[in-house]
């Protein structure tokens, strides 16, 4: 009989499990009490509302009217230069999370900016090294400057700036 059971079967029966399947019932009641009955929403957020949406954008909180599933204020935490665009766009949106859900589950966002968690891998750009000679031309642009806390900051943005110039072509 141990023939007729499927390999997902064997590898329970052994102790192997999908990560998904484990971590499925720890985070449905979390993630019920911010109002996700389904927490696909918040697992698949770049998946339904694209790729450059959903890297700026995280959705915090799913409120409906009491005693309904129609109607409800999703709250997404956007990055803050972001947000005035994402604000334009709600529109589509609110259109993609509906077709998500297969009816008007969400008539409202409410849009809070503040810092969004870099997905797992990405790593800020490597600010490339200045040439004595961009050194040189800061230094100079700077030179009037009284040193304080704004001629620093300066240096540092010019630093940044040149060292993500593209190089010029001989």
């Amino acid at each position: 009989m141990a023939a007729d059971r499927s390999p997902s079967e064997k590898a329970k029966k052994r102790g192997i499990r999908r990560l998904g399947d484990v971590a499925r019932p720890l985070l449905t009641p979390a993630l019920r009490k911010q109002g996700f009955a389904q927490h696909e929403i918040v697992t698949r957020w770049r998946d339904i509302v694209g790729p450059l949406l959903g890297g700026r954008s995280v959705p915090e909180r799913l409120h409906f009217p009491r005693g309904s599933r129609k109607g409800g204020t999703l709250t997404v935490r956007v990055d803050s230069a972001f947000a005035l665009e994402f604000q334009h766009l709600t529109p589509q949106v609110l259109d993609r999370v509906n077709t998500y859900y297969g009816y008007g589950a969400v008539e409202k966002l409410a849009i809070r900016q503040g810092p969004i968690p870099r997905p797992p891998g990405s790593k800020p750009r490597k600010q490339a090294k200045l040439t004595s000679e961009m050194k040189t031309d800061l230094e100079e642009t700077l030179a009037e400057m009284k040193p304080g806390p704004t001629r620093d900051s300066l240096n540092r943005l010019g630093q940044r700036l040149l060292g993500n110039a593209p190089k010029p072509r001989s």
